[in-house]
């Protein structure tokens, strides 16, 4: 991680409590990050909650180490706080009097979230379980945590005494990290799991995935498509909803309220596109219309040491090529759903896409085959997907306690990439980053699509 020095001019809101008193500041910010935009983004959020506005940049993000504040105590000292932190903020400030005398301010929010609240509704949301089967409704009654990603054929390949490394979510972890993603031990009787089908649906309609290996057949490719979609239909509601209850909790002039509406808004989007899709899927499911589901499956041999289940709209390709501008909301926008699978022989990728989402992703497919044919490795690619695009995700204690170091903090960074609201996308997300670290032997590529891979 670097450290990144900037100054933002600011002055207080009607809500802060140094309205009164004083006219502006100066804040002295240093953050820890790999990208001067980033630590930029992530300053102005932590200055604007605090209620200041910030008015100009009196320096931009520099790129400092400790000998730049050598014989300065306060800057020595919030550099050495942002090492252990992940961030400092010191404000001097001048008097609304016109006085001379410049002071250091002390900052405190006009609100503070009320995180018990906060922790109780995130777990009613975790636990209301529904069933979203097509046919699901009053007569489904028993819920049950579902695997997302199987356990028994899946996790339990990788676990190590039941064991699998997972991004962790916990908040002492992320304050230990400097607020960095890590990852932690977690039981396998845990992971991927939702309260999304009943007992009944759950068993009944994915017994040809969880009882027998990837072939693949029309209707495995389905199921583990379908799996993918109503996992994320839970998660995306359940957060609508975490959403909601933290606005209505926060007062309506408060920066935090306006940063969590635009969210809000953002995330409800996604959700209509979501649900358009996961109807597409329910009708195909209705009439057993399996053979509407596109795929492309890549064979490997041996063990797999991650294993994931996840979907996302493909915005570039793995040329970094513009596939859709997520941000123009006027559009429907395809979907592409990619998980692991256990087979007889090694393990499989499977992407996964209703044929309705086709023009998108036979693009984004056709990249992939592209590079391949170029000479790039396709376990770079593939792997460098899941840890960019999917937070559903284990690994293999194993293979992760193996690993170098640099490698494990790469990983971590990439990952952190992708859940951070700080952390703009790039167009090469998927075209390069994490080299060399899968060494994921292809056997081939299985696909119902005109797409023919070159593999050489």
């Amino acid at each position: 991680m670097k450290t990144f020095f900037m100054q933002l001019q600011v002055v207080p809101t009607r809500e802060n409590e140094n309205y009164d008193m004083a006219e502006g500041a100066l804040v002295g910010c240093w953050i820890l990050e790999t990208d001067p935009e980033v630590a930029f983004a992530k300053a102005t959020f932590q200055v604007s909650k605090y209620d200041w506005l910030i008015t100009g940049v009196e320096t931009p993000p520099i790129e400092v180490t400790q000998e730049n504040f050598v014989g300065e105590d306060i800057g020595a000292e919030q550099y050495a706080k942002a090492q252990q932190e992940g961030l400092a903020f010191f404000y001097v400030g001048w008097a609304r009097d016109k006085k001379t005398s410049v002071e250091p301010i002390t900052i405190r929010p006009s609100f503070k979230p009320n995180v018990e609240s906060h922790l109780r509704k995130q777990k009613q949301e975790k636990n209301r379980g529904r069933c979203l089967h097509y046919d699901g409704g009053v007569r489904c009654r028993e819920y049950i945590n579902a695997h997302s990603i199987q356990k028994n054929q899946a996790l339990s390949a990788i676990s190590r005494d039941g064991h699998v490394y997972t991004p962790s979510a916990n908040m002492t972890t992320l304050r230990e990290n400097r607020g960095a993603p890590a990852y932690e031990l977690n039981g396998i009787g845990t992971v991927s799991t939702f309260l999304g089908f009943c007992k009944k649906h759950d068993n009944e309609l994915f017994a040809p995935i969880d009882n027998s290996l990837l072939l693949p057949t029309n209707e495995q490719v389905f199921l583990y498509a379908y799996r993918s979609i109503c996992r994320e239909v839970f998660v995306k509601d359940n957060a609508l909803n975490l959403i909601t209850h933290k606005i209505n909790d926060i007062p309506a002039n408060n920066f935090l309220r306006g940063h969590l509406e635009a969210f809000k808004a953002g995330t409800e989007i996604g959700f209509k596109n979501l649900k358009r899709h996961k109807s597409n899927y329910d009708d195909s499911l209705r009439k057993s219309a399996f053979n509407d589901i596109k795929h492309a499956l890549f064979t490997f041999k041996g063990a797999p040491p991650i294993a994931f289940s996840g979907l996302f709209y493909p915005d570039y390709d793995f040329k970094g090529t513009q596939l859709q501008y997520l941000a123009d909301h006027r559009n429907d926008f395809d979907l592409i759903t990619f998980c692991s699978a256990p087979m007889a022989k090694g393990w499989g990728f499977l992407f996964a896409w209703h044929h309705t989402s086709s023009q998108i992703c036979n693009r984004f497919l056709s990249s992939l085959f592209e590079e391949m044919s170029t000479g790039s490795r396709v376990a770079d690619m593939l792997f460098r997907l899941v840890i960019s695009a999917c937070e559903n995700h284990a690994i293999s204690p194993i293979w992760w306690e193996q690993l170098p170091k640099d490698h494990k903090e790469e990983i971590s960074r990439t990952f952190g990439c992708t859940v951070s609201s700080f952390s703009p996308t790039k167009a090469t997300y998927l075209a390069k980053g994490l080299e060399g670290i899968a060494e994921w032997d292809l056997s081939s590529v299985i696909t119902n699509t005109d797409l023919a891979p070159n593999l050489r």
